[in-house]
């Protein structure tokens, strides 16, 4: 078997490697895709969304992912946090807060605006208080 050795001062040979492959980024990605078509029509957002306690959640890691600059940063927190991030009632396809809150950050660091604070304006008068 030949072994080509170099040193790891050597530039390396190939394709460099990218970061917009990183799993985490294609789950954000994702994640975020499927928030912007559930926003897009309000029956498919869930009534779990609209609960306060789902609703402070959601700001709570919003508040703690605000510091992070860039979308390979916050993919490395996810990848970090992803056990954490659990799904809520009405299926294996429903997000809970973490996800939603790194979706939203993810939209924000693509777009260069701020996303306006959960929930969305599609159904905060459904919202509890």
């Amino acid at each position: 078997m030949a072994v080509d050795l170099r040193r790891t001062s050597d530039q390396p040979t190939g394709p460099t490697p990218s970061w917009n492959l990183l799993p985490a980024d294609g789950t954000l990605a994702a994640e975020a895709r499927r928030l912007i078509r559930r926003f897009a029509d309000p029956a498919l957002i869930p009534q779990a969304w609209c609960e306060a306690a789902f609703i402070r959640e959601v700001g709570l890691v919003r508040a703690h992912l605000a510091p992070i600059r860039s979308r390979g940063g916050l993919a490395a927190s996810f990848s970090r946090e992803a056990f954490h991030a659990r799904r809520v009632e009405g299926g294996d396809d429903v997000p809970g807060a973490v996800r939603v809150a790194y979706a939203l950050r993810w939209l924000e660091l693509g777009s260069r605006r701020v996303v306006p604070p959960w929930p969305p304006a599609t159904f905060a008068s459904d919202a509890v208080s």
